[in-house]
């Protein structure tokens, strides 16, 4: 009898154990970099947009966003960054990798120092780490693009303004949180007062949030002629706005104050409101009357947007291949001529080195029965790469194969697949002798 217990127990432990079995969701990574600069380890948490992109693009480059203490706050910035530049369709940001760096010293880190006479000193150690080593070490192992952002919350926006002053070129974009400009008694608000008006700051872009600090009691009207040292940290963060709002050095500036928030509880919704207004030129404007016009015109408004894109990124950009491709058939199903022509030209024109477009080029030409160009953008495709469809493709046209299969033929393509890129199920099907696709989703 114990035999058949101890048998039991084990046929329902196994169940358990199976039951059990889990699949974890990753946002990203820890890396360990030591420092000489700093002369210690220091550890990075790394979301790459390759980790929950559906559309896994090889060699594709993506802007950075280097995150100050990162531990408290990389996971929330990877949830904005995601949802606003991949989930539902989005792209109101661009794919970002999030390099947050953890802290190991922070005080020494996030204060800039002075020197003997008590000026702004700009030779801060943690400085030296982000621009010799960190910064370097990020672009050789990670598919980086030439366009980078610093975020800081506190004593981290404190360290952001002051990169900002003394290093104007190490990023294109700040976003300095509810920063303690107060620190050693405003010496560093005043050092950027001073400093700033040199400075050529041309395109560079930055975000400071305000949190509300106040005692009860005290308002923003009151606040303007309030000396407490309570309300030393808001004040300082007003008087750098107030200067920054009359500076004319090519700064594009943008604040944004928050009744209802605290010190503590204002990063995320200033992550939020700092990547929208830094990006605010990314997202592609069009609409239904866009798609829905049969003339090449939509084409010409997505490469003047990113026309547009390049210019404030300071390199070339273009709309993801894969859209363009989807846009230029979904015209070609509909007899746009016009139109899908002007998109699949555009992917040419932005994607030389990709099969692909040629493929979908030579498509084009088949359909509009300009047999000759379409064997001539086939053999181009097949150049660039050897593809089994496209040369059965280019075979059934030159005469060397052909495309008459039998009924039991077909029927062993009959089943269920799935478009692994996009997680799409596709059932096929036999109908009236002829292979059908049902796929969900729109017409």
């Amino acid at each position: 009898m114990k035999r058949f217990y101890l048998v039991s127990f084990l046929m329902l432990f196994t169940f358990y154990t199976k039951a059990q079995q889990t699949e974890h969701i990753n946002i990203g990574k820890k890396v360990t970099v030591f420092s000489k600069v700093l002369s210690e380890n220091r550890k990075l948490w790394i979301y790459t947009p390759d980790i929950t992109s559906l559309d896994k693009s090889a060699g594709k480059k993506y802007p950075v966003l280097y995150v100050l203490d990162g531990d408290a706050h990389f996971m929330s910035t990877v949830g904005i960054v995601q949802q606003l530049s991949q989930a539902n369709g989005n792209g109101v940001l661009p794919e970002i990798i999030v390099v947050a760096i953890e802290n190991s010293n922070r005080l020494r880190d996030l204060t800039p120092t002075t020197d003997t006479t008590g000026q702004a000193n700009k030779r801060n150690p943690f400085v030296n780490f982000l621009s010799a080593e960190l910064i370097p070490y990020i672009d050789s192992n990670y598919n980086t693009a030439p366009y980078k952002l610093l975020a800081g919350h506190s004593l981290g926006g404190l360290t952001a303004i002051n990169i900002l002053t003394d290093f104007p070129g190490l990023f294109n974009a700040y976003i300095a949180i509810d920063p303690s400009m107060w620190y050693e008694n405003e010496i560093f608000l005043n050092h950027t007062i001073q400093k700033f008006p040199t400075q050529n700051l041309n395109r560079t872009r930055l975000f400071i949030s305000i949190a509300n600090t106040m005692y009860n009691g005290m308002t923003l009207l009151k606040l303007k002629n309030d000396r407490t040292p309570e309300t030393q940290h808001i004040r300082s963060i007003f008087k750098l706005d107030k200067f920054l709002i009359n500076t004319n050095n090519g700064l594009i500036y943008s604040q944004q104050y928050y009744e209802k928030e605290r010190h503590n509880s204002v990063p995320l919704i200033s992550i939020y409101d700092g990547l929208r207004f830094i990006f605010g030129y990314y997202q592609l404007d069009v609409h239904e009357k866009d798609f829905a016009d049969s003339t090449s015109l939509i084409a010409l408004k997505i490469k003047n947007h990113y026309t547009n894109v390049s210019k404030e990124f300071g390199y070339k950009v273009s709309a993801p291949e894969s859209l363009i491709n989807y846009f230029g058939y979904d015209a070609l199903f509909r007899q746009q001529f016009n139109k899908a022509e002007a998109m699949f030209a555009l992917n040419m024109e932005n994607y030389p080195a990709s099969s692909n477009v040629y493929d979908s080029y030579a498509d084009f030409c088949l359909a509009k029965h300009d047999t000759a160009n379409a064997i001539t953008y086939y053999k181009k495709a097949l150049q660039l790469k050897d593809d089994a469809t496209t040369r059965s493709k280019l075979n059934a046209l030159t005469n060397q194969g052909s495309y008459n299969i039998t009924i039991t033929e077909l029927q062993k393509y009959a089943g269920v697949y799935m478009l692994e890129n996009y997680q799409i199920s596709i059932k096929l099907e036999i109908r009236n002798d002829k292979l059908w696709s049902v796929v969900s989703g729109q017409a």
